[in-house]
């Protein structure tokens, strides 16, 4: 993805960067993220545009980053990559 379509993912639905597609698996990757279900309008949308492999592959690479961020969040990993209990023991001097 170049700097400008990342740049524009907050606008996706207005920005002519985005393809009908790419359109479609956003609002398609949104619902089930934030709402945690899919309007059937949005899913038969997607079918469209992705066969069913590519949705499927679609929802575990979804699912896959929402497991690996709860996990950062529950081990209080932030963007950085590093643990604060491995940064409490560095600071005290324990390895």
């Amino acid at each position: 993805m170049n700097e400008a379509k990342f740049d524009s993912l907050d606008e996706y639905s207005t920005s002519h960067l985005f393809t009908d597609a790419e359109r479609a698996a956003l609002d398609y990757v949104t619902e089930l993220t934030k709402d945690k279900k899919v309007n059937p309008d949005t899913f038969a949308r997607m079918s469209r545009y992705y066969s069913e492999r590519e949705i499927c592959e679609i929802v575990w690479l979804v699912a896959s980053e929402h497991f690996y961020n709860m996990t950062n969040i529950g081990l209080n990993i932030h963007s950085d990559m590093l643990c604060d209990i491995s940064r409490k023991r560095t600071a005290s001097g324990a390895l």
